[in-house]
């Protein structure tokens, strides 16, 4: 705790002045008079409280010595455990622009357009609830130098001949990209990063603890090596949109791929540097997931996770349902043979929908799109590997080659093990049934192919509209079933779920509406229960795709990979 210097109580960053002020005596102080030390020791860190929530193992780090007792990651209650720590000074921060009371305000607004969202969640997305963290961030300085020789090309008609103009494009690149950022934390999510992109570098200015004073911050544990390739990246892709827009040769077309182009831009890393960036962070709580919802602490852009309320969304479709009941009854009359096409093609649009998430979900928790937890989860698999080779009784050494210790087999390794040993068995048992599921499926494919052939042929002869409906459906549910496969699979490898997809109604669904169109009853009632059962099957696929949503909407609790287990000897 910074104290005042007048009255002894406690200084806080006050955003609206940006100064530090006396919550006693209002009395107000420059942020940098308080940067006690000297330059050596404040260029490598500085002393903060480090508060660990016990459920999930978020750290975050204060000035202060007292935290609110409520984990910003999980959004569990707790009493968060504390420990004195030194951490590694960045160089730069961003002081906090957006008060608390303009969080919550873009936030009420951007929730206006969550028409689904439950009811808890736009309770909880009030003031208090917000926690004011500066996320750790690693700027990048890049520069791109080089001669520049790229073939371009117009075409234009003339006549019954059309005339191709070939060019030269060449120059000296002479580019600055500065303040590239990116978040060092693994606890921030990418994809959350990118949404309340970007902060303002101009408004940057040298670190101070002061700034800190009644706000958090996150612990960098990302290294600067990770986004490297990204920046890098970032940097060619913007000289090449530049150069396709903007340039003299903007319209021309570029004779060469895009990869080889941008792979000719020469781009350098001059300085990496660490920063702090201003985030209002709020989690909403759902069992053992977690929602979480990020203002821009400068500009005041939102991020926010938003689960869906089930019975919101039933009781709109409902309503929606019964409009288009009315209008259609009184503008169209449908068929019952046409009926059983319309669902056919709602039930394959619901399938593909549900397999669609399923690869997202996968994609989430693996964070195939976060290189900071991959960097994490690399951590991690060394580590493993470490113990593994441990086990069977080799020594383990330090990072330089040296000999430290022969790992010791404890029984909490060979607890591990057999739980490693009984996932795998189970693993092998899904392939079987997949393999399983596989077979049959060739085998409808080869005899469904000659009732497909005999069904379109009858169709082009009678022209009946259930004939086509007959060779559509087939259609559909072969792709259904492949669909399904494919969920199933997605399924095996997700932490959230488990069991047969809810996809699995539709292909029963389609799989009825071919038995109908193949029998072609007389009487019209069979076709509307056929359509009444069929819908149902869609009905439970489509609450299959709500769920999935609000798995992709919310996430794990956070950190748990990193904490559990652990080591007997600890």
């Amino acid at each position: 705790m910074i104290q005042c210097p007048g009255c002894g109580g406690a200084l806080k960053f006050d955003i609206a002045s940006q100064q530090m002020k006396c919550d006693s005596c209002s009395t107000q102080y420059d942020p940098y008079q308080f940067d006690y030390g000297n330059a050596a020791e404040e260029s490598t860190d500085y002393d903060v409280t480090v508060f660990r929530c016990p459920n999930c193992g978020g750290e975050i780090t204060s000035t202060d010595e007292t935290a609110a007792g409520f984990c910003s990651y999980c959004g569990s209650s707790n009493v968060l455990e504390s420990r004195i720590s030194k951490e590694k000074r960045p160089q730069l921060i961003i002081p906090f622009k957006k008060t608390k009371r303009q969080c919550e305000e873009v936030f009420k607004k951007f929730m206006k357009k969550a028409i689904f969202a439950p009811k808890a969640y736009r309770e909880a997305g009030k003031a208090d609830s917000f926690r004011g963290i500066y996320m750790p961030y690693w700027l990048y300085d890049m520069s791109q130098r080089g001669d520049l020789n790229i073939p371009t090309s117009t075409s234009h008609r003339s006549g019954d001949y059309i005339i191709t103009d070939h060019y030269m494009m060449r120059g000296t690149l002479d580019n600055y990209y500065n303040g590239v950022s990116y978040d060092s934390s693994s606890s921030f999510a990418d994809d959350i990063s990118s949404d309340i992109a970007p902060f303002n570098v101009k408004e940057i200015t040298s670190f101070s603890p002061s700034f800190l004073a009644g706000y958090y911050a996150d612990i960098a544990d990302v290294p600067s090596e990770t986004y490297k390739d990204t920046a890098i990246e970032l940097a060619r892709e913007s000289t090449y949109n530049y150069l396709k827009k903007s340039s003299p040769m903007a319209g021309h077309s570029f004779d060469k791929p895009k990869e080889n182009i941008k792979s000719d831009f020469i781009t350098n890393i001059n300085v990496t540097r660490s920063a702090m960036f201003p985030v209002w962070f709020m989690s909403y709580r759902t069992r053992d997931r977690v929602a979480y919802a990020t203002v821009n602490g400068q500009s005041g852009k939102v991020s926010a996770d938003i689960p869906m309320s089930i019975p919101k969304y039933l009781l709109c479709a409902l309503l929606i349902s019964a409009v288009l009941f009315g209008v259609f009854q009184l503008a169209f009359t449908i068929m019952p043979d046409l009926l059983l096409l319309l669902v056919s093609i709602v039930a394959l649009i619901s399938v593909l929908t549900y397999g669609s998430e399923m690869k997202k979900i996968v994609a989430k928790e693996n964070f195939d799109d976060d290189l900071g937890m991959q960097y994490k989860d690399d951590v991690v698999e060394q580590k493993k590997r470490a113990r593994l080779q441990a086990q069977k009784g080799a020594s383990f050494g330090d990072e330089n080659g040296g000999l430290t210790e022969t790992y010791v087999l404890t029984q909490n390794d060979i607890n591990r093990a057999k739980r490693e040993k009984a996932r795998k068995k189970k693993a092998d048992k899904k392939s079987a049934s997949l393999l399983s599921i596989i077979i049959v499926c060739v085998v409808f494919f080869i005899v469904g192919g000659a009732v497909f052939e005999g069904v379109l042929s009858s169709a082009i002869q009678s022209g009946g509209i259930i004939k086509i409906g007959a060779f559509m459906s087939l259609i559909f549910l072969v792709i259904t079933i492949i669909s399904v496969i494919n969920a199933k699979k997605n399924i095996s490898q997700m932490a959230s779920k488990n069991g047969l997809p809810e996809s699995i109604g539709s292909a029963i669904s389609l799989f009825v509406i071919f038995i109908v169109c193949i029998w072609d009853p007389a009487k019209d009632m069979i076709y509307y229960v056929t359509a009444i059962i069929a819908m149902l099957g869609v009905a439970a696929n489509i609450f299959g795709i709500i769920r999935s949503y609000n798995l992709l909407a919310t996430r794990p609790l956070p950190q748990f990979k990193r904490y559990q287990g652990g080591d007997d000897r600890a």
